[in-house]
């Protein structure tokens, strides 16, 4: 199973905690004053599908982004009605315990739409709520007294009973108890999820969305192997001669608008990695055409910025085999890409003259690109030239 709960298992919470709760009663009644063979009949089916129908139908509408509390909490009684109809008649309608059905669908679809329109909750309604969820036993329990005696639903009656306020007492009570814990819930809940997206933003900005998504599905893919990638580095060429001239608080403003500006480049194809340091932009592809496309997309759209300080930036693209990972002693750990694919991608980016992307023929050849415009380098730490295509 996938990290997000399925729908399945969503559907599945909401019937056993909202949308199941008055059909089970319901069936529990019908069973207790109808004839042996009760279950041999379409009622409690029917029962049971209205209740999963609408817990399905809340979590797809959910999921979708869509909630709909007041119709999806009307659609269990709605299906149950449309189908018992049919079977009964007008008769069906005449029956205090289908009325009861649609009463407590209503009372629930009125306050939980009412909770979804308050921003940042809504205490007393979810207060609400759970009273009127502990009232379920406490009607039907009347309603099954006045069946099984064959005389009318009157509440005067019924409360006339001391044994019956003591039951209506405790059961209130114990909703307005549930419904604090509801409240409490909630809110730690709500807590829980924001902590959540702030820590997950937090490892996206260190991992990278891509690699944090794996790592959410599956641990493992944290730990090193050997895989092929597209590197791609960019820099600004005299970024450090320009900065001593600058307060620092302008060079962090130049930077965070360059980078900005060199992601923005990067949305139709988002790296498997993005990682800043200083001037340099370093992004991880899996594909090496996505890697010189975002090479060149980078250099034209931090071109007008940086000339703005009559700066400049460089790019350099390689692929090949890398060992990629977590990296790091106990206290410190980070993700990270290591081997000469690397080097030699950071040393065409060395060598690029301002404006210019170099790609190793390699890269090209595996991006299916036929270089225009060839040239010779000599890269640190190599023993031979690199022939590599030059794009503009």
């Amino acid at each position: 199973m996938n990290a997000a709960e399925t729908l399945f298992a969503r559907a599945a919470r909401n019937f056993f905690t909202h949308s199941g709760h008055v059909p089970l009663v319901l069936l529990i009644l019908e069973a207790l004053l109808a004839r042996p063979g009760y279950f041999a009949g379409a009622d409690p089916y029917l029962l049971l599908a209205s209740g999963i129908g609408q817990a399905w139908l809340m979590e797809w509408l959910a999921l979708r982004g869509r909630p709909r509390p007041f119709l999806a909490n009307l659609a269990g009684p709605l299906l149950y009605s449309l189908v018992e109809t049919g079977l009964e008649g007008a008769a069906f309608f005449q029956q205090w315990h289908h009325q009861a059905y649609w009463a407590f669908a209503l009372g629930f679809a009125l306050l939980q739409s009412a909770q979804a329109r308050q921003a940042g909750g809504a205490a007393p309604l979810v207060l609400a709520e759970n009273v009127l969820r502990s009232a379920i036993p406490l009607v039907m329990y009347a309603l099954f007294e006045a069946r099984s005696k064959n005389t009318a639903l009157s509440f005067d009656v019924f409360f006339a009973d001391r044994a019956h306020d003591f039951l209506a007492v405790v059961l209130l009570l114990l909703g307005v108890l549930l419904g604090f814990a509801d409240i409490n819930l909630r809110r730690s809940l709500a807590t829980v999820r924001s902590l959540t997206a702030r820590l997950r933003q937090y490892s996206e900005w260190s991992l990278g969305r891509g690699i944090l998504d794996r790592a959410i599905a599956d641990e493992r893919s944290l730990s090193l192997q050997r895989v092929g990638r597209a590197i791609l580095f960019m820099d600004i060429r005299g970024f450090t001669a320009w900065s001593e001239s600058q307060t620092p608080e302008a060079v962090v403003r130049m930077l965070n608008a360059y980078y900005r500006t060199a992601e923005e480049a990067l949305d139709e194809h988002p790296p498997i990695k993005l990682k800043y340091t200083a001037d340099e932009v370093m992004a991880v592809f899996a594909d090496a055409a996505q890697a010189v496309t975002a090479g060149s997309r980078m250099l034209a759209s931090t071109r007008k910025l940086l000339a703005a300080s009559n700066l400049a930036a460089g790019a350099g693209v390689h692929c090949g085999q890398v060992v990629e990972g977590v990296l790091g002693g106990e206290g410190a750990k980070a993700y990270d890409f290591i081997g000469d694919t690397v080097n030699t991608a950071q040393r065409l980016c060395d060598a690029a003259a301002p404006g210019e992307l170099l790609v190793s023929i390699v890269a090209c050849d595996a991006a299916g690109l036929a270089p225009m415009q060839q040239r010779d380098i000599l890269a640190k730490g190599k023993r031979e030239p690199l022939r590599v295509a030059v794009f503009a």
